[in-house]
């Protein structure tokens, strides 16, 4: 092989090791808006990634009659499908804790809340300007967000509400990866230990006495 080859070979190699390593590491970005006012609700997702070579954006609602149709059929047809294989009861602590572990690498980079909103009761306006103030505390503390920015506007002689929500999640591949590869081996060790747990039911209900056992 000629010195040529050999260099465009090992400049491939450093090229592929290369993406590989910058496309674990890289993060996906999920950014969910929602926006509300009065009667006109929108629930957007945008999906970037590789420094915005990649960009979706998806209308989560509204969306088309049939398109909601066809969804909802799918939701019924796989809530059935998990709730034939797996019941809650068959999900233990040590489970829970697992997923709440892997939960924590999930990245919260920025959270955007400004609600404004009215009523001429001023009751019931001062009871929700409370509980809206509430929550924001609450997610003060249970944050972890790089960029966190919560404001509420109450109006007491208009009767009106207008949000604007965002939410941009960080996530790295790998970290993808990880979650993705350890939730599938807590389902398969759920539904083996359903599997496990029949069997045994069959076995005490089929047992014979073969003598005194004592």
């Amino acid at each position: 092989m000629r010195y040529n080859d050999i260099f465009v070979v090992n400049i491939l190699l450093i090229l592929c090791i290369g993406g590989l390593i910058i496309f674990i590491k890289s993060s996906l970005n999920l950014v969910f808006t929602v926006n509300i006012d009065s009667s006109d609700i929108f629930v957007k997702l945008n999906v970037k990634y590789l420094l915005n070579l990649i960009n979706i954006k998806k209308n989560i609602y509204p969306k088309l009659k049939k398109k909601i149709e066809t969804y909802k059929n799918k939701k019924e047809n796989i809530e059935k499908e998990v709730n034939r294989k797996i019941n809650k009861k068959d999900i233990k602590k040590e489970d829970i804790k697992k997923i709440y572990s892997l939960m924590k690498r999930i990245k919260i980079y920025e959270v955007y809340s400004d609600i404004g909103f009215g009523n001429e009761n001023v009751v019931f306006t001062s009871f929700i300007h409370l509980f809206i103030n509430t929550i924001y505390g609450n997610l003060i503390n249970l944050s972890n967000a790089e960029k966190i920015y919560l404001s509420v506007n109450p109006n007491f002689t208009k009767n009106y509400v207008d949000l604007d929500i965002k939410i941009h999640i960080k996530l790295k591949i790998k970290d993808i990866i990880i979650i993705s590869v350890a939730l599938f081996k807590i389902y398969k060790k759920i539904k083996k230990n359903k599997k496990d747990g029949g069997n045994g039911e069959i076995n005490r209900s089929n047992s014979k006495s073969y003598g005194n056992n004592i």
